[in-house]
């Protein structure tokens, strides 16, 4: 072992057909699932979750992955390869993809904020609406309607599906904290987004955003399959396709 900390880089998955070998000294085993990448010293070493958390005391002990949110990406017949073969170069297509993803955010967000400085042409209002909202739709969130208790009232929310499968909301907080939460929520949710998205915040169930909330709307949107921005909550669940658990 050298005095250097190791560092959980990524985890990863391949097909089943594709499995590769475990790198912990006296393991034989192949794996496929849960493949740790860990970077020791100079050395990268390929771990088996079982050995990870026999070589390390816990599957925690390192924290968070570093790459893709520690999610369990699935690679590729070519990234397997290069995992098996030069896993160096794994890691540095897996940053290179990451600042790829980073750039076209910020892009996006340059975007946005070049959008919203262009002059909007003066148009004169209809003197009836064209739609007669109900009540409760034209305030947008009264209270009750939404299941978090800490949500600001009078707010909307952005609703997300992906394509596969798992539904995200963004929510503001009455202290104006903007959080993207999973509905329904699953077990791993703190570890299916990367940190561009946000931090983790077990107490309030999603996502805090840390950084400029376009930016964590931009990665939502590239992977969304439909989206919805509402303030009633029975579109949300339209879009999520899943009936609410709360009464």
């Amino acid at each position: 072992m050298t005095t250097d900390s190791p560092c959980l880089l990524a985890i990863v998955e391949v097909d089943k057909s594709e499995r590769v070998y475990c790198a912990q000294p006296g393991c034989h085993h192949t794996v496929y699932k849960a493949i740790h990448v860990v970077k020791e010293g100079e050395q990268l070493l390929v771990l088996g979750s079982t050995c990870f958390e026999k070589r390390y005391g816990n599957l925690k002990a390192l924290g968070k992955a570093q790459h893709w949110g520690g999610n369990g990406k699935v690679l590729t017949s070519e990234e397997r390869a290069l995992l098996a073969h030069n896993t160096q170069a794994l890691v540095a297509r897996f940053e290179a993809e990451e600042a790829r993803l980073r750039q076209e955010a910020q892009l996006k967000l340059q975007s946005l904020r070049e959008a919203a400085t262009r002059p909007v042409p003066v148009t004169r209002a209809p003197t009836t609406p064209l739609v007669q909202w109900p009540a409760a739709v034209g305030s947008m969130a009264p209270r009750g309607v939404f299941p978090w208790p800490w949500m600001k009232p009078g707010t909307s929310v952005a609703a997300f599906k992906f394509q596969d499968g798992s539904g995200w909301v963004r929510v503001q907080h009455k202290d104006t904290r903007q959080f993207i939460v999973p509905w329904p929520s699953f077990d791993g949710w703190d570890e299916a987004l990367p940190p561009v998205v946000g931090r983790p915040n077990m107490e309030i169930g999603g996502y805090e955003v840390i950084g400029p909330v376009p930016v964590a709307i931009a990665f939502l949107r590239d992977h969304a399959e439909a989206e919805k921005v509402t303030g009633v909550w029975a579109e949300v669940a339209a879009v999520l396709g899943n009936k609410p658990n709360w009464t």
